[in-house]
């Protein structure tokens, strides 16, 4: 009895965190509406000004700015990549993360463009999580550990950080996340863009009924389903969106695993991700389910096919158009 208490600690502390109360300053929010009153244009500004409104609120200042914007990159590596669920390879993702950290990538451009600060956080690659049909993803120690980690994105204090994963598998072990926390078949969740193969999203669906059945007693506790069933990204981003509302930082989510990470948190909390807005909207269809069932709507469509962390740098760039008019307006 005494081992299984001490190995519930850490996951005690995380649902600690995540129920701490916290909350925006409604008054600089209703600053933001009150000068697009004065500019005759509440309802033009639609989503912009929405957006205004929520960085004023958990920026806890009018007005709102994006001065110190991270894009924060998780690249996780997963076992059942080897299975045939993935069109990327490990291998692949080593070279997204060399030419990220290199400046080389397309991602490092917009990100530029936006004034985003990049950082990649690399999750043991080379140590791929156990294909999650055969085993558990993570222990108990070594999830809690990694959501830990995913704090260290705040360093630096930005005014709004942005999230992103790379790695083959990612989405799949996402799907099985999202089955495990809302129910419905693996098919429902599975369901790909229109770049997959029939196959692929087949072996995706085995994978997931596999793994399903396999953890069938740990997954009424989001925080075991995460444990059981996804990789060490999404628990990275589990931790950076419990942290960031402690500290008053916006967040942005990017693609489906993101929002699934995000998920989690709303499992244990659904006020914990007030500080959260959904950069975009992918072509998967599984990912505007997702972002249903946290009732989250995108900022933009940019019909992009998969995350990655694109949508959510050039979101960067959409909040600071928001601030425009608040920034130049004397305060």
């Amino acid at each position: 009895m005494q081992n299984a208490a001490e190995a519930a600690r850490p996951f005690d502390d995380v649902r600690d965190l995540a129920t701490r109360p916290a909350a925006s300053d409604d008054s600089c929010a209703q600053e933001v509406y009150d000068a697009l009153l004065g500019m005759g244009r509440e309802g033009d500004f639609g989503k912009l000004g929405d957006a205004a409104a929520w960085l004023a609120g958990w920026q806890k200042r009018y007005p709102p700015r994006v001065e110190n914007p991270t894009l924060a990159i998780f690249a996780g590596s997963h076992g059942l990549s080897d299975v045939g669920v993935s069109l990327s390879s490990n291998e692949n993702t080593k070279q997204t993360v060399s030419a990220l950290r290199n400046g080389e990538a397309p991602l490092s451009a917009i990100a530029a463009q936006v004034g985003a600060n990049i950082r990649v956080f690399e999750l043991a690659i080379d140590k791929p999580t156990p294909n999650i049909a055969e085993a558990a993803a993570m222990s108990e120690r070594e999830c809690a550990a990694t959501i830990a980690y995913g704090f260290e994105a705040l360093e630096g204090n930005p005014d709004v950080i942005a999230l992103g994963v790379v790695g083959a598998g990612i989405g799949t072990a996402a799907a099985a996340v999202a089955c495990a926390l809302y129910g419905g078949s693996p098919e429902y969740w599975v369901r790909p863009g229109p770049q997959v193969p029939l196959e692929m999203s087949d072996q995706r669906i085995k994978t997931v009924n596999d793994a399903l059945k396999l953890h069938r007693g740990q997954l009424g506790d989001p925080l075991q389903a995460l444990r059981c069933l996804a990789g060490r990204e999404m628990a990275a981003c589990v931790g950076t969106i419990i942290a960031a509302r402690q500290q008053g930082i916006p967040v942005l989510i990017d693609g489906f695993a993101t929002t699934i990470a995000a998920g989690v948190v709303h499992a244990i909390n659904p006020l914990a991700i007030d500080h959260v807005k959904a950069a975009h909207v992918t072509r998967r269809p599984a990912h505007e389910a997702a972002l249903e069932r946290i009732g989250i709507s995108p900022l933009t469509d940019l019909g992009f096919n998969t995350g990655g962390g694109m949508g959510a740098a050039a979101a960067i760039g959409l909040l600071r158009t928001a601030c425009a008019p608040f920034v130049a307006k004397p305060a």
